[in-house]
């Protein structure tokens, strides 16, 4: 067995371990928007090494977001976010890490966990790939804490010459559906837009320098 693939190896043992010490409360999803996800639910895709997304997130019941992600190495994904509300404020951190990267043909995996500084993290496998044809792309992914059990979704690429390219976007985060859109402004700004458990209204904007 190669160093490579030891190493690879004993980061899956890990995240199993991880996994299971995470994984035996479930609240309802908390995820929002990062750089390389849906809406609640993590995907398979991490940012290019040395490139980041900001972004800032506002709903209806008086809550915000602040949050960043950074392509640490290639494959390799770190964030961190404030949640604001009336009451207190949250700081929290996640990781990404793709262990095996998609290709044409196949899907690709990623472990993660999100959440980390909360009372309870949220540990996660996820896959995914993109039928490019249609440029659809699903994920499926098993989490816990507060992405505690199944969650899956799809996007669909929006790139009319007439319109701004947006990204569809329909989930299940494992408690509720949510459905949003990822409107491309101009090269670096986005305008997000969603409905969370289907009856709340979320709205932010997320620049990718």
């Amino acid at each position: 067995m190669t160093a490579m693939k030891r190493g690879k190896f004993s980061f899956v043992c890990l995240m199993v371990l991880v996994f299971l010490l995470g994984s035996g409360q479930s609240v309802a999803a908390k995820g929002l928007f990062g750089g390389s996800d849906f809406i609640n639910t993590p995907t398979n895709r991490v940012l290019s090494s040395g490139t980041y997304t900001i972004g800032a997130y506002v709903g209806e019941e008086k809550w915000g977001r602040i949050q960043v992600d950074f392509g640490l190495v290639t494959d390799f994904e770190v964030g961190a976010a404030i949640d604001m509300s009336r009451h207190d404020n949250e700081v929290s951190a996640r990781f990404k890490y793709r262990l095996i990267p998609e290709t044409k043909n196949s899907f690709g995996l990623a472990l993660g966990i999100q959440d980390i500084g909360k009372e309870i993290f949220s540990p996660y496998v996820v896959i995914g790939h993109v039928i490019s044809p249609y440029d659809l792309r699903w994920n499926f992914g098993l989490g816990g804490g507060q992405l505690g059990g199944i969650f899956f979704g799809l996007s669909k690429v929006i790139n009319p010459k007439e319109f701004p390219q947006v990204t569809l976007i329909g989930e299940y985060d494992a408690y509720d559906l949510n459905l949003g859109a990822k409107i491309l402004l101009n090269k670096n700004f986005h305008l997000d837009v969603a409905v969370i458990d289907m009856d709340q209204f979320v709205v932010g904007i997320t620049i990718t320098p």
